[in-house]
């Protein structure tokens, strides 16, 4: 039997990573607000530019608050069937529409509609400049299965890894789920509550 050895060239620093729940109760703005000031906490663990702004990035993995996105989607004249898939997409500025037609074209190969888009509302002032040069469009694409019956979970997933080989270049799912949204960006975590969507 041989030893272990450490070897410092193979070590790695990793993310700060912090979890919020409660388990006797459904999730609720107060979880979300815990869930960030844990992110503001862990902000020794990330790093910043040389500008003193921009991060090297910052997140939350949230489950889909389902009657907030139905009505929004509703503000979008987007109907929405008791199952639907999220996605939340940074889409390359200058291809915007085509990366969308991408997407809304690939959909039918792994057995999905593409319902339609929402407009995330974001707050860039606080961003440094690094951030704001690489900040991509970041909109929210609903799906729902063509075939009742389908595994919805298993098509965003198979979906996703089609966009990643066939759609526009520069296009990248944060989260494609019926069950968790991702929100994330080249932040600070301090900066990220202020960034969020609404």
């Amino acid at each position: 039997m041989t030893e272990a050895v450490l070897n410092p060239g193979l070590d790695h620093d990793a993310c700060g990573v912090g979890f919020v729940a409660r388990l006797s109760a459904a999730g609720s703005h107060e979880i979300v607000e815990l869930a960030l000031t844990a992110l503001d906490r862990l902000t020794h663990r990330g790093g910043v530019d040389s500008d003193g702004l921009s991060g090297d990035g910052a997140g939350l993995l949230l489950p889909i608050p389902e009657e907030f996105f139905r009505s929004r989607a509703q503000d979008t004249n987007i109907h929405l069937p008791e199952a639907f898939g999220l996605g939340m997409v940074f889409l390359p500025r200058q291809q915007e529409t085509d990366a969308r037609r991408a997407i809304e074209s690939l959909a039918p190969q792994t057995g999905l509609r593409c319902l339609g888009w929402r407009e995330v509302p974001l707050e860039s002032a606080r961003l440094g400049s690094r951030a704001l040069s690489s900040l991509p469009v970041i909109r929210q694409c609903f799906f729902a299965v063509a075939q009742p019956g389908a595994d919805l979970e298993r098509s965003l997933f198979f979906f996703r890894k089609l966009v990643e080989a066939k759609g526009e270049p520069g296009t990248y799912f944060c989260s494609l789920s019926s069950r968790t949204v991702v929100y994330k960006g080249l932040l600070t975590p301090r900066q990220f509550g202020h960034f969020r969507s609404h």
